[in-house]
């Protein structure tokens, strides 16, 4: 039956007005296509009240893809894409759906169809410019691959995907990741070959391998798998891409912030040390920079003194005391002479399980001689990494002159200070310390030693004979003194030993264990004559007084048959 004028003419203009839908929406979603079509035609055909309604599954369709089936006059149904879009057109019963409306709605919504492929596209390209322009934001490594992953579960979720990254990076990043081990038999064959390749590789229509990459590598692989993930190869692509170059660009901004961090950490450790006077002072602080910067648990510093004897420093901690750290030591030793440093990740097969699993060794080096070796230690398996031990070596190769500065100057210091054969002060060293003493404490007492016989001694067993009885006399003073006490060379075969802040009863005491002792210490076997003299601020004396007094006590001790002391 054809349609009468009216229907017609409203047909017509309904028929345009579809048109030009289609020309000013080149990307539109296939839902507001059916929205805005059922307002059309609702409008346009209301005088036989038109209904449009969409529907996933009328009762009655059975047609395939854009197929029509007119159940009656009045009611039409429209598949448009089998077993879920149809479009149903009813009308009053007293009249009918325009005969060609139907065909109409079937074309234009078919195109829609294609439109609305066209929209989600868009709409997906505008969703990865979206996400691509977020990442090349980030800063932070790990930051950058979650936010990847994130991305791409919002652009395409009906996909799922694993990380894949190498050694290198996994060690840094906290995310659920499978490490990529090149040289491991069990490693993921596609993902190895994306890796190395630096090219997406499909294992089926469902899996694909998708290198993470920047301009100066490949940082791992993303797979991707679900229904058409293979189809989807190129966009995921390009934020993986995205997220490589941004992956790079955060890797190489926090180099370079660790690299000012550690230019800065080994500025101030070498200022801090160039000002520190005092070598106990002086390794303390380097002791306490290695465990704040590094986290180690113990610190152990070796250097090797003008006898080339190699001694433990103070700053090292009390675990290098015990035998305990004799196996570390030795290990390092052995390794330091044939290599710059030594580095051990997992040493439990080295020091046992109960052991420190984790040491950095470097020598201190000065002018390319090898001066001794800093040792740190870790319980945890891997808890130096590669740059701490590059940092590590950098930093121990600047505070070595330091150390080595201030150890040479109290050397001199030393040499200055000291008699070079007995080892104890110098009597200009000795008279400097009595003087202050007179000013700053309340009381001390001399005592002057003569080693008896002496020129006996020279004439019998000769001159080096007589310098090893003189070095051991010395010792047994060393050893039988106060901390605070000063012990010097008079001059000759004389020794003399200044107690400050004691009264006379305590330098005669001295003076007695003294004779005892260098009687039964030395072989051959030699006494010692002693002169007492004391100053107290009740009996205030100079310097001269105090050295003329003592000086007459040992003469008398000598007078009155030598091996005893004499109090002035």
């Amino acid at each position: 039956m054809t349609m009468n004028k009216q229907t017609e003419d409203l047909y017509l203009s309904f028929h345009q007005k579809l048109f030009q839908f289609l020309l000013k929406k080149p990307a539109v979603s296939y839902d507001d296509s059916v929205a805005w079509l059922k307002a059309a035609a609702e409008s346009f055909f209301s005088f036989i009240s038109l209904t449009l309604r969409p529907s996933s599954r009328p009762q009655g369709a059975n047609g395939q893809s854009g197929q029509i089936s007119r159940v009656n006059d009045y009611y039409i149904i429209i598949t448009i894409e089998e077993n879920s879009k149809y479009i149903e057109l009813l009308c009053q019963k007293n009249h009918k759906v325009p005969e060609r409306l139907a065909e109409s709605i079937r074309l234009f919504l078919m195109h829609c169809l294609k439109l609305d492929a066209l929209f989600h596209e868009e709409l997906n390209k505008t969703k990865i410019y979206e996400k691509t322009a977020l990442l090349h934001e980030l800063m932070d490594q790990e930051q950058v691959l979650k936010t990847m992953v994130e991305s791409l579960r919002d652009v395409f979720p009906f996909l799922a995907y694993c990380l894949f990254l190498s050694y290198d990076e996994d060690q840094y990043i906290s995310l659920p990741a499978i490490e990529l081990d090149v040289q491991s038999e069990s490693t993921d064959s596609f993902a190895l070959e994306a890796y190395l390749s630096g090219q997406a590789k499909s294992k089926n229509e469902s899996e694909v391998y998708i290198p993470i990459k920047g301009r100066q590598g490949t940082y791992g692989v993303l797979k991707a798998f679900g229904p058409g993930a293979a189809d989807t190869a190129a966009d995921i692509c390009i934020i993986s891409n995205a997220a490589g170059k941004a992956f790079e660009n955060s890797r190489l901004y926090e180099q370079s912030q660790n690299m000012i961090s550690n230019l800065e950490l080994i500025n101030e450790t070498s200022h801090q040390l160039n000002r520190t006077k005092r070598l106990p002072d002086m390794m303390k602080s380097l002791s306490e920079r290695l465990i704040s910067s590094f986290g180690a648990e113990e610190v152990g510093f070796f250097y090797k003194n003008h006898l080339d004897e190699e001694t433990l420093l103070p700053g090292s901690t009390s675990f290098f005391q015990t035998d305990a750290a004799l196996p570390y030591i030795r290990y390092v030793k052995e390794k330091i002479s044939e290599e710059n440093g030594v580095f051990v990740g997992n040493g439990s097969s080295f020091f046992g399980n109960d052991g420190y699993a984790s040491l950095m060794g470097v020598p201190m080096l000065e002018n390319n001689e090898n001066k001794g070796f800093v040792i740190v230690l870790k319980k945890n398996v891997c808890s130096f990494s590669f740059e701490m031990f590059k940092l590590f070596q950098t930093l121990i190769r600047h505070s070595t002159l330091a150390v080595s500065n201030l150890m040479l100057r109290d050397r001199l210091k030393y040499l200055v200070q000291t008699d070079r054969l007995t080892e104890l002060y110098s009597r200009s060293y000795f008279d400097e310390k009595i003087g202050y003493s007179m000013k700053a404490d309340e009381s001390g007492v001399l005592v002057l030693i003569d080693i008896d016989d002496f020129k006996q001694i020279n004439d019998t067993y000769g001159h080096q004979k007589g310098d090893d009885i003189l070095i051991q006399v010395a010792r047994v003073i060393q050893r039988n003194i106060r901390d605070q006490d000063v012990a010097a060379r008079w001059g000759g075969e004389e020794l003399a030993v200044y107690l400050p802040k004691a009264g006379l009863n305590t330098g005669e005491m001295l003076a007695e264990r003294l004779i005892t002792l260098v009687r039964e210490c030395t072989d051959p076997k030699v006494t010692i004559s002693c002169g007492v003299s004391n100053w107290s601020q009740d009996r205030p004396k100079s310097l001269t007084c105090l050295f003329k007094e003592a000086d007459v006590a040992l003469y008398n001790a000598k007078r009155n048959g030598k091996n005893r002391f004499m109090t002035h």
